[in-house]
C-alpha cells in the first residue's frame, strides 16, 4: 500500500507538483498546509467568473437561482458514486490502524448518505425536473469528480481519501456561508436553501474531525503524508471551480433559449 508514494519520494523534485516536501511535516503541520491550501482555494473561487455572477447585486435573481440549481444537479450526479467510493476506500486502510479511527470516519460518510438526495429536493423547489435529474447523462463535470474518488479506491491508497476530503470539509461550510447570507439579502430567495444552510452549519464539526484524524494519521503513519497531500490536489484539480462553472454555463444557456424563446 502507498508503494507509488514510497518510490517517488527517492528522487529529488518528486514533489513538484506541490512545492514542499511532505516528509519534513509532523501532522500538525500537514493540517496547518491544508489549511492553507483551502484558504488559496476560496481565493480562487472568490475572483472566478461564477462568484462575481453570484455576488453581483446586480444579477438578475432568476439567473442565480438557475446556477444554484444546476449546482445542486451537479451534486445529486457525483455524490453517490464518491459516497460509494469513500467508504470502499476507508474499508482500505491498515488493518494496524484503530479501529477509533476507522469509526469515525465511517460516521462521517453515514452523515453524508443522502445528500445528494437532500441537493436534488433543492434542486427539484428551484423548479427542476426530477425524472431528468434522475435518468439524465453524467455531466463531464460530475463525471470527473465521480472518477477521482473511484480511481481512489482503485489505486488502494484510503491516505489519498483524507486530503481529498478535507477540501470538501474544509471549503464547504465557508462557501454555503457566504452564499447563504447573499442569498439571505435578496427578495424572496428563501426556498431551495436547505442544502445551503445544512453545510453551513454542520460542515464545521466536519471540518475540525477531518482535521483531527489527519493529524493522527500522519503521526501514527509518516509514510501516509505524501499521500494525503496530493489527495487534496488531485480533487481540486476537478473540484469546485471546474463543477460551478459547468453548472453557470448550462444555466446561461438555458436562460438563453427561453428568453430566444419568448421573444419569438
Amino acid at each position: 500500500m502507498n508503494g507509488s508514494f514510497h518510490a517517488a519520494s527517492k528522487h529529488v523534485g518528486a514533489f513538484d507538483d506541490l512545492g514542499f516536501d511532505p516528509k519534513l511535516l509532523d501532522g500538525e503541520g500537514l493540517a496547518q498546509h491544508l489549511e492553507k491550501r483551502v484558504q488559496q482555494t476560496l481565493e480562487e473561487v472568490l475572483s472566478s467568473n461564477v462568484w462575481r455572477t453570484l455576488s453581483d447585486p446586480a444579477s438578475d435573481l432568476r439567473l442565480i437561482t438557475e446556477i444554484l440549481k444546476e449546482v445542486y444537479l451537479e451534486i445529486s450526479m457525483y455524490q453517490p458514486d464518491s459516497i460509494e467510493a469513500a467508504i470502499a476506500s476507508i474499508g482500505q486502510f491498515p488493518r494496524s490502524m484503530p479501529v477509533a479511527l476507522i469509526e469515525e470516519m465511517l460516521h462521517h460518510q453515514v452523515e453524508e448518505f443522502d445528500h445528494g438526495e437532500m441537493a436534488l429536493r433543492d434542486y427539484l423547489k428551484f423548479g427542476g425536473d426530477e425524472a431528468y435529474a434522475r435518468s439524465r447523462t453524467q455531466s463531464p463535470s460530475a463525471f470527473a469528480v465521480a472518477a477521482m474518488w473511484r480511481n481512489i479506491t482503485h489505486k488502494r491508497d484510503p491516505f489519498l481519501y483524507l486530503g481529498a476530503v478535507y477540501l470538501f470539509d474544509g471549503l464547504t461550510p465557508i462557501a454555503t456561508k457566504i452564499v447563504m447570507d447573499m442569498m439571505a439579502q435578496r427578495s424572496g430567495a428563501g426556498e431551495g436553501l436547505e442544502f445551503i444552510r445544512h453545510h453551513a452549519t454542520a460542515d464545521l464539526e466536519h471540518t475540525r474531525q477531518i482535521r483531527a484524524l489527519i493529524v493522527e494519521v500522519a503521526d501514527l503513519y509518516p509514510h501516509s503524508k505524501a499521500a494525503i497531500a496530493y489527495g487534496y490536489e488531485y480533487f481540486k484539480h476537478v473540484y469546485p471551480l471546474p463543477v460551478w462553472e459547468a453548472a453557470c454555463t448550462r444555466a446561461v444557456r438555458r436562460l438563453g433559449r427561453e428568453e430566444s424563446a419568448a421573444a419569438a
